[in-house]
């Protein structure tokens, strides 16, 4: 069973990544500290931030699917590798434009 249901949405895909990306305080969580200290693996993300691994890794895979973060391992290739992420400063700024514009309604 779904965790919620989705309405049909006439959003832009771009406001609807924004709104998924920024909308738990884990995620803004992991793009600040990012923005902050630079890059950083997802075990050393969840002792920093106080979770496991596994929600860092999925939290950072949305953060990864919505292109605000990237990795110096590509996708295919991870299993068994340490993986660093990093902040992509210039599509954080376009989603956070994006919602903004949205929400003021332009």
């Amino acid at each position: 069973m779904p965790r919620y249901i989705r309405p049909p949405s006439s959003q832009p895909r771009d406001i609807e990544m924004a709104i998924e990306s920024f909308g738990t305080i884990f995620a803004r969580a992991i793009l600040r500290h990012l923005s902050v200290h630079g890059p950083t693996g997802a075990a050393e993300l969840a002792r920093e931030l106080g979770t496991d691994p596994n929600t860092a890794r999925r939290t950072l895979q949305g953060l990864e699917d919505a292109g605000l973060v990237e990795a110096d391992v590509p996708a295919g290739q991870r299993r068994g590798r340490a993986v660093t992420f990093t902040v992509r400063p210039e599509r954080l700024e376009q989603l956070l434009d994006g919602l903004k514009d949205f929400l003021r309604g332009r």
